[in-house]
């Protein structure tokens, strides 16, 4: 999955990569659905570690077919280990905040990690954030809000709320740290050092809980780990085939197949509040891309 495992293709071809893009999505969604399905079958650090375990066995054949070990080699460990702390720890959340919140609920709230990738890129990567994108950050934190609000001032979202938006902070840190690495690291040695360091964590955490699964999660936990890796393929794909520009966007569909799996699976739809919320966030998110795209092109 790094540079040699998908043939380079030239970005002119917007409408597959926008299929492509939207396939991804899909099949992330399913996997959070899922997700939410085993936290309530599991202990968390029982399913990490198995989840980041299989996903490390699927690896296995791109590890060999890109040169075996001498692949992951690494001048950086600590970074490695730093943006798998921050994925350990923005795993733990979202699944914790899964319990707690609907489906679509927790998704919409994730929306927020562009936003928060904006807000660390100054102080991590030194970049320059424009008035226009922090005027677009501060509808994307309205939004929020809003999604937030209503219930949290009646006590309903409570712990599950402000996880999600931990979950979101802590992966725009591990999202940074891949831009970070991305100049000296592979996209296949970002993805082993990372599961690595989630099975690592996980194994930790089973000293603390038992080790318990009802013999129908195994099949579960590995479609899940299959899932992650054809999901990030497909975007991987997606971006390979058409500008960031143009198949980032579809993203935001996520929170429609979220909520259409929430509703047949759990009965759960979401409230006014988070459409709206979730509006503000998505076109903050989109103004901020188109934003950041001017500033690449000589913008501010």
């Amino acid at each position: 999955m790094n540079s040699t495992s998908i043939a380079p293709v030239r970005a002119d071809h917007p409408l597959q990569g926008m299929a492509w893009m939207v396939a991804g999505v899909f099949l992330l969604a399913v996997l959070d659905a899922l997700s939410k399905h085993a936290v309530s079958q599991l202990s968390i650090p029982v399913l990490i570690a198995a989840r980041s375990a299989m996903v490390l066995v699927l690896l296995g054949p791109w590890v060999l077919r890109s040169g075996g070990w001498s692949a992951l080699r690494t001048r950086r460990p600590w970074a490695h280990g730093v943006r798998g702390l921050f994925s350990v720890c923005s795993m733990l959340a979202f699944f914790e905040s899964l319990r707690l919140l609907p489906l679509a609920t927790v998704i919409a709230i994730s929306f927020a990690a562009p936003l928060f990738m904006t807000l660390l890129s100054v102080p991590l990567l030194k970049e320059r954030v424009g008035v226009h994108r922090w005027g677009a950050l501060l509808a994307g934190f309205l939004g929020v809000s809003l999604i937030v609000g209503p219930q949290a001032l009646d006590g309903d979202l409570g712990w599950g709320a402000w996880l999600a938006l931990l979950a979101s902070l802590l992966y725009a840190a591990s999202m940074a740290c891949v831009r970070w690495l991305s100049p000296t690291e592979s996209d296949l040695s970002m993805l082993v050092w990372q599961n690595l360091t989630m099975g690592l964590a996980g194994a930790v955490g089973l000293l603390f809980v038992p080790l318990e699964a009802p013999a129908g999660m195994w099949p579960i936990i590995a479609l899940m780990a299959i899932l992650v890796l054809l999901g990030q393929l497909c975007t991987f794909r997606a971006l390979r085939l058409a500008p960031v520009g143009v198949v980032a966007p579809l993203h935001y569909s996520e929170l429609l197949w979220a909520a259409l799996l929430g509703w047949v699976f759990w009965r759960e739809w979401p409230g006014a509040h988070v459409w709206w919320g979730a509006l503000l966030v998505v076109g903050a998110g989109l103004y901020t891309l188109w934003r950041e795209r001017a500033r690449t092109h000589g913008g501010g």
